[in-house]
């Protein structure tokens, strides 16, 4: 379970690496808008304005060095986790990826 408090030490820690890979980090989801420990982590990855592209293969290499599992999977969603507790790696700009649409 994740609380703010360890929700918000993880991007202010993330955040960090990110302008070499030409992206910030914001926090997002449960972890944000609601009270109480949360399942999961919602962590959103947006472009610097400058930046053509994140580098999101060595971002990924980043978040290992930062003590997060290989993040897996493609597309806007990414998987990871630190100690067990699960993350969402999120990328709007991402437009590669298959999606499931709602019925």
């Amino acid at each position: 379970m994740w609380t703010q408090s360890e929700a918000i030490a993880l991007c202010v820690k993330i955040e960090s690496v990110c302008p070499a890979f030409g992206c910030h980090v914001a926090l997002t989801g449960g972890a944000l808008y609601k009270d109480g420990e949360r399942k999961d982590l919602d962590i959103l990855f947006y472009r610097i304005r400058q930046a053509p592209k994140i580098d999101i293969d060595g971002l990924k290499s980043a978040l290992v060095l930062l003590g997060l599992t290989e993040p897996t999977g493609f597309g806007f969603i990414l998987k990871s986790n630190l100690g067990g507790k699960p993350i969402d790696l999120l990328f709007p700009e991402e437009i590669t990826g298959i999606y499931e649409t709602a019925p």
